[in-house]
């Protein structure tokens, strides 16, 4: 989502600005790192024509591909960040699980994305009796081309997101130690 990668590129530059390097993230071993190509692909089959058509209950996918998104999270919860972007997922997990697979939304920031509710995939409208309707996509980004509703969820994944990116490019005290700096 473009959402999270704002965020990523924002926690990379701040690391690199930092005197940090790309290469650093060579160093990191994360875990079931399939987890997410397969969350991300059970949502983009989920939701795509022919996933409507051919599954009974497609919203059932996007509650497993949070799932395992949050397994992704608490296998490498000893990175810097991830307990955050566990926190997040988790609180998007809860409120989609409660609405039946789908993220509730307000119909105004829709309307200001300019998408109707036709065209509506993985989000549903809130109502007066949406279930945990705050945990929902309750803010608007509002800038052209990259406007996106978000979620706290959506909040604590990126500032996960941050920690995470910063932390991998950054220099490590063993490459301090090496140069002779301490």
């Amino acid at each position: 989502e473009v959402f999270l990668l704002l965020f990523l590129i924002l926690g990379f530059c701040w690391g690199l600005s930092r005197g940090g390097n790309l290469r650093h993230l060579l160093d990191w071993r994360l875990h079931w790192s399939g987890l997410v190509l397969l969350a991300l692909s059970l949502q983009v089959f989920a939701f795509s024509p022919p996933g409507r058509l051919w599954l009974q209950d497609p919203a059932f996918l996007h509650i497993v591909s949070y799932v395992l998104l949050v397994v992704f999270a608490g296998a490498n919860r000893r990175y810097p960040g991830f307990a955050i972007m566990g926190v997040g997922l988790l609180s998007n997990l809860t409120v989609i699980w409660a609405n039946g697979g789908y993220m509730p939304t307000l119909a105004r920031h829709m309307v200001w994305l300019g998408i109707s509710e036709a065209t509506m995939n993985n989000s549903a409208l809130i109502q007066s009796d949406t279930p945990l309707w705050w945990l929902g996509d309750i803010f608007l980004l509002p800038l052209p081309v990259i406007g996106n509703v978000f979620s706290i969820g959506d909040l604590l994944l990126g500032a996960g997101a941050v920690l995470f990116a910063y932390n991998g490019v950054k220099p490590s005290r063993k490459s301090y130690a090496s140069n002779g700096e301490s």
